[in-house]
């Protein structure tokens, strides 16, 4: 005897044994062997219970430029570099200065 899924219409095949076929929808994912504080630190690096370590890892790893063209498009995505305006200012206030170099 054939059972049917739900109902007619369904879109769910008949089976012979009752049984519905089913599908899983999974991503790969590897195992990796990582030490102590590498683990620590990517923890750390998480943004909340649900931030997983692919997406750390995603945030704080960029992907290697193969073109120019990729590689501008690295640059304005990337977040501006945080500036330590005192270096700046004895950087500007030494230019124009020999640093006794060479003799």
């Amino acid at each position: 005897m054939l059972h049917a899924g739900r109902g007619q219409g369904d879109g769910v095949q008949p089976s012979i044994d009752g049984v519905r076929p089913s599908m899983h929808y999974s991503c790969m994912s590897k195992t990796i062997t990582i030490e102590d504080d590498v683990y620590e630190l990517l923890a750390s690096l998480k943004e909340d219970s649900r931030d997983s370590f692919t997406r750390v890892i995603r945030r704080h790893l960029p992907r290697r430029c193969d073109t120019a063209g990729e590689l501008l498009d690295a640059y304005e995505r990337a977040p501006l570099p945080e500036v330590n305006w005192d270096v700046l200012d004895k950087i500007a206030a030494g230019r124009g200065r020999r640093s006794g170099g060479r003799k």
